[in-house]
């Protein structure tokens, strides 16, 4: 009964609003003597020895008789890559590069899955052809820019990756150093944290997000039924706000402020996507009505302006002026969803693992999958 009865849908967007599956766009590499991007290119064996290492083995992919098992982003990576899985693997895992490149062999000695609080993973491995032990680095390109050393970074480097996701692509970055130690054994020697310090940015991994057939019909359906419809993504925010324009849940003509801060404790930077002019006060615009009667601004925030947002209690003033809510870790698609719970009849639909607590706290949980209990 309830499900009948919603007044705001709160969706995900990857594999909800978008394919299952993104399709490989290309890469953009760091020239590590100048410290500046090379040429974006769609062939990934073009690109440098260290970035092609790096896609071919920053991952979670396993071989099933096979069939490539795991995350759809990793299965992705991995095929761009046009390495194979050794089936008998001396170590973690056993990497055979595409002949192409005589990269050789990669093993796999040590493995840190990818984590959400983290949002990177990354590998420790072996070049056979070497003898030398490399660790890469993978994650959102804000992480892996806040964990790489200062002089790999391009100076360019945000401007690039926000031009990435205006144009709706899927982003990520890959940082890397040579371990001092060849001796595999010594590996479980260091933490985590020590192996990612240090990093130099290799490059970017570049994917594009395409809608599915249906998403902009479904999008009208439930806004004709007068039903809001509201996007919580872990990926960046200008991402989210292409895809929320193409699907139709942001109406044509619309301005769109996005707010952003560093960290909670700092205060929100309103700036408009479109012109990328700071706003100072975002109130006036809100109160600019269209012929409709709905405001001609929406709003976008990431993770750390929600945050600060809740803790503020602004939340609740501005809650139905944000269409889009990214870089939001499971916890904060919780809080998200019970926000809106308040006061309208909420359901969440996602079809990740990172979707599963807020599918279970909304009033209405509808979960993509080929399981037959999905609602």
């Amino acid at each position: 009964m309830t499900a009948g009865k919603v007044q705001v849908l709160c969706a995900d967007k990857t594999g909800t609003l978008t394919r299952d599956n993104l399709e490989h766009y290309g890469g953009r590499c760091i020239d590590p003597a100048t410290g500046k991007f090379v040429e974006f290119t769609s062939d990934l064996l073009a690109t440098d020895r260290l970035f092609q290492q790096a896609v071919a083995s920053c991952h979670a992919v396993a071989d099933l008789n096979g069939q490539l098992i795991g995350n759809p982003v990793d299965i992705e990576q991995f095929r761009a890559s046009k390495a194979t899985i050794d089936p008998q693997p001396e170590y973690l895992d056993a990497i055979q590069t595409a002949p192409d490149t005589n990269l050789g062999k990669i093993h796999v000695v040590r493995r840190f899955q990818f984590v959400h609080a983290r949002a990177s993973m990354s590998v420790v491995i072996l070049d056979e052809s070497t003898g030398k032990l490399h660790v890469f680095v993978k994650g959102s390109f804000e992480r892996l820019k806040a964990i790489s050393s200062a002089r790999s970074v391009p100076a360019d480097y945000d401007e690039a990756c926000a031009d990435l996701a205006r144009e709706g692509c899927y982003v990520l970055a890959f940082a890397h150093k040579t371990l001092d130690t060849a001796d595999p054994a010594r590996v479980g020697e260091f933490t985590q944290d020590e192996l990612e310090s240090g990093c130099d940015m290799l490059g970017l991994l570049v994917f594009k997000n395409m809608l599915k057939s249906d998403t902009a019909q479904a999008i009208a359906e439930l806004k004709h039924g007068s039903t809001r419809t509201v996007m919580i993504t872990g990926d960046t925010a200008l991402t989210g706000i292409v895809i929320a324009r193409q699907c139709g849940m942001i109406p044509e003509n619309t301005r769109v402020l996005l707010g952003e801060c560093k960290t909670p404790a700092d205060e929100i930077q309103w700036v408009d996507v479109d012109t990328r002019e700071p706003v100072d006060n975002i109130q006036p615009h809100l109160a600019e009505l269209g012929s409709d009667g709905f405001s001609t601004t929406e709003l976008a925030v990431g993770g750390a302006a929600f945050e600060r947002l809740c803790a503020t209690g602004e939340i609740d003033t501005l809650l139905f002026n944000i269409r889009v809510f990214a870089r939001m870790k499971p916890t904060h698609k919780v809080e998200c969803v019970e926000h809106h719970m308040k006061y309208a009849v909420t359901a969440m639909c996602g079809d990740g693992g990172n979707d599963s607590l807020a599918l279970r706290a909304a009033h209405v949980g509808i979960a993509l999958s080929d399981a037959e209990a999905s609602i």
